[in-house]
Formats: structure tokens, sequence, C-alpha cells
């Protein structure tokens, strides 16, 4: 019988993912719709920067706060170390910026919006201490308004100021603040509630240098991971100018969304790897069935999001933004949907290997992909423009899906790689025979979706039975 604990915390996650999508989705619209290229470009720009920047200024502490108090340590005082880190990471970051303000005034000129939403950046970063708390005490629906309650305002305000007819550059990246003020003070609250008492700085010198070097590992995977999520549109603002950057942005925002599944199980199977892997009987042939089952359900299913949208993307997307995007967009999208089932395996042998404590071993493999990442986006870009930066982003992968393969200790899981292949030649075929064969794009969609479900079930990829064992696993 499938637990009620489980129906809570699923249904918080998927919602909480849901809502955020939606949100973020409506969001991009706006902005796309409303904003010329230029500003929407720039603005686009100045969000990954300061995104990488405050990534990196996480030093990879808020995955070990969660794990920490999942271990059973004290919320409060875990909590508190990390708001001390947020802090002074935080002055660190703003001396930085002011310091380089004063010496590169032409380039803060050209890149206007980066300080305010430098700000707004900021703020969203001092929240991070009330979703760890939440996360590492399995509080799914607090975490979920916390994450919700910021894209949640943005979207709100936003479409006020479009009815209104506010929609300026300076406006939008005051609701950007605004929007992050809420999310810090809903996040306060929450956590106020949960744990009877606000949740204040922490400082012990020794404690916190004992985090540092237990994340200095995971450092350098965040360094070098949120460089590979966004040194393409850094180099395509600086290369090609702002509105490649909004062409390129626009494709990407779509891909994101195209991992929906994995942003709704990648935080309820994590902490079942970890126990997996950490009995002390090892790993037995029921869990391994389990797993690879697992495994196999995510890959059929993260193929059909980007089917989806290689299908309709030039007349859905070209209709949605009055031809703004569209046609421009479509060899980016397709080129990096194929990036999608993926990300689902190198999740999942992240996943592994974060259990098997293997965190140097992530940290090596992500040098050398951001490294080859920033490579080939340095190389392409200006000769390619964003479709380089799209070709850089499925090499850079590829390489990322092989080295986990080859190197993530597998003597107790191997993973197979046949269902990742089986579903993207499926899904291969069915896009071409929909586009040959069809004319009407909801003939396209029925012979595209249809074939590729039908074909699943014809080779074994998926049964019915399948699902439910899936629902069984993830309760346990």
């Amino acid at each position: 019988m499938i637990q009620k604990k489980f129906f809570r915390d699923l249904s918080a996650t998927t919602l909480q993912v849901v809502f955020n999508q939606f949100f973020g989705l409506l969001i991009f619209y706006l902005l796309s719709r409303l904003l010329d290229k230029s500003d929407f470009g720039e603005l686009n720009w100045s969000v990954a920067v300061t995104w990488v920047a405050t990534t990196i200024l996480s030093f990879g502490t808020d995955v070990l706060i969660v794990k920490r108090i999942a271990d059973g340590n004290d919320a409060g005082r875990m909590g508190g170390l990390h708001i001390s880190h947020t802090l002074l990471a935080a002055l660190v970051f703003s001396l930085v910026v002011l310091v380089s303000r004063l010496c590169f005034p032409v380039f803060f000129r050209q890149h206007y919006l980066l300080i305010a939403v430098s700000v707004s950046a900021l703020v969203t970063f001092f929240s991070s201490p009330f979703k760890q708390v939440a996360n590492g005490r399995e509080a799914f629906r607090n975490l979920a308004v916390m994450t919700v309650m910021g894209n949640l305002a943005k979207a709100f305000l936003l479409s006020l100021a479009a009815l209104l007819h506010l929609f300026t550059i300076r406006n939008v990246v005051g609701i950007y603040i605004i929007a992050s003020m809420a999310e810090w003070a809903t996040g306060a609250w929450l956590i106020f509630k949960q744990m009877g008492r606000p949740l204040r700085p922490h400082w012990d010198s020794s404690s916190y240098s004992a985090l540092l070097k237990e994340s200095l590992p995971q450092l350098g995977v965040i360094l070098f991971d949120s460089a590979l999520a966004r040194v393409d549109w850094i180099i395509l603002g600086l290369v090609k100018g702002p509105a490649s950057i909004a062409e390129y942005s626009f494709a990407y925002k779509i891909f994101e969304i195209s991992r929906l599944p994995m942003l709704v199980l990648g935080p309820l199977i994590l902490p079942k790897f970890v126990r997996y892997f950490n009995d002390n009987g090892g790993l037995l042939s029921t869990k391994k069935d389990e797993l690879r089952l697992l495994l196999k359900i995510e890959i059929a299913i993260a193929v059909l999001i980007p089917l989806f949208f290689n299908i309709t993307w030039t007349p859905l997307i070209g209709w949605i933004t009055a031809g703004k995007y569209g046609a421009v967009d479509a060899p980016i999208y397709m080129l990096l949907s194929f990036c999608v089932p993926l990300h689902y395996i190198n999740n999942f042998l992240w996943t592994m290997a974060f259990a098997q404590k293997q965190l140097k071993l992530t940290f090596y493999i992500t040098i050398v992909v951001s490294v080859l990442n920033l490579v080939l986006n340095l190389l392409l870009i200006p000769a390619l423009s964003t479709q380089g930066a799209a070709i850089a982003f499925v090499i850079s992968t590829i390489v990322q899906l092989l080295l986990y393969k080859f190197f993530v200790n597998q003597q107790q899981l191997s993973v197979p790689l046949a269902p990742l292949f089986l579903s993207i030649g499926i899904a291969a075929a069915c896009l071409y025979i929909s586009w040959s064969v069809c004319q009407n794009l909801a003939g396209k969609l029925l012979l595209g979706i249809g074939g590729y479900m039908l074909l699943l079930f014809f080779t074994g990829m998926l049964r019915i039975s399948d699902i439910r064992k899936v629902g069984l696993v993830l309760t346990k």
C-alpha cells in the first residue's frame, strides 16, 4: 500500500516544481514578449552572471547542511551556521562589485542592469538557510511554499505592470528585488512557525572551518558546474550582444522546462540512494532491480517533453510570441533537447557517486567538462553564434556522461545505457515520421507522441506493471 507520507512529500515536491515552472514560464513569456530583445537579453545576461556568482558563494555548504540536519544534527545550529556563511559571502561579493564598479565604469555602463540584479540575487541568497532547514527536516510543504513565493510575487507584479502599461526595464528590476524580499520573509516566517523560534546567525569557528573543509570537494563541483550551466550565456552576451542571448536564452528556458520530471523526482531519490548504499549488508539484488527500473522509467519519460516541443516548436512558439521567437530558435532547442535524457543518466550517476562519497571524482569530472565547455564556446560562438553555444553544450554533456559511466563506482550497481539509446532512437524515428507523413499539427502530435508510447510498450521498454512497481519503490 502506498504510504501517505510519500504522497504528501511527492505532492509537495510536484506542486513546487509545477508551480515554479508555470510561474517561471509566465515570467519568461511576459519579459520576452513585452521587452525588446536588447533589454531582455541584457536582463538574462545579468541574471546568469549573478546566478553563477551566488552559486559559487554557497561553497556547496547548502547540500552539506541538509545532510547534517537529516543525520540528526540540531537544525537551529546548522541553519544558523549557514546564515553566518551567507552573510560573510554576501559581504565579499558586495565589496567585489563596488570595487569593480569604480575600476571599470565603462563595463558597468554597458551592462547597466548588473548592480540592480545583484541586489535581487543577494536577497534571494539570504533565503537559502531557511530552505535547507526545511529540506533537512523533510518539511517539503514549507519548502515548496518558500521556493514558489519568489516566482509567485514576480509573476503577479509583472502581470500587474503589464496591465497598467508600466512594463519598463527599470520597473522590472525593481519587481525582482521586491519578489526576492517576499521570498526571504516567507522563509523566515515558516521556519519560525516550524521551530518555535527565529533562525538566527550562529558562529562557531571550529564548526565553520569543519563545514568549509568538508565542502571543498563540493565547492569545486559547484564552481565548475555553475560555469558549465551559464558560461554559454555569458560568452554569448559578451561576444555577440544582448539580441543573441535573448534568442538563446528563450530556447534554453524551454529546455529547462523539458527536464521537469527530473526536478520532481530528484529530491525524493537522493535520500533513497544514501540509505541503500550505506546499508552494511551491501546492495541487495532486489534493490538493484528497483533502481534499474527507476532509471528505465525516468529515461522513457525524459524524452516525451522534448519530443512534444520539437514537433510543435515553430508554429507554437511563433504564435505565442507573435513571431519574435520560433523558427529562429528551432535548431537551438533541437540541439539542447538531445541533452534532456542524458541529464537523467548524469543525475542518476552523480547521485550514486554522492551516496558512495565519491565527491572528489565528481569534482574532477566537472572540472574536465567545464573547461571543455568553456573552450568549445570560445571556439564555436564567434563562428556559429547561438548554434555554436548549443553544440558546445551537447558535446560537453556527452563527455560528462562518458566520464561518469567509466569512473563512478558501479561494483554494487551497473548502470545500463541501453534504455537511453533505445528511447532516443525511438523518439528520433517518430519525430522524422511525423514530419514526413503529416501536414497538420494535430496529426504530427498524434503520430509522434502516440507512436513513441506504442513503441515503448512494443519493445518492452515500458510495461503497465512497471508504473505500480516504481510507486512501491519510491515509498520504501
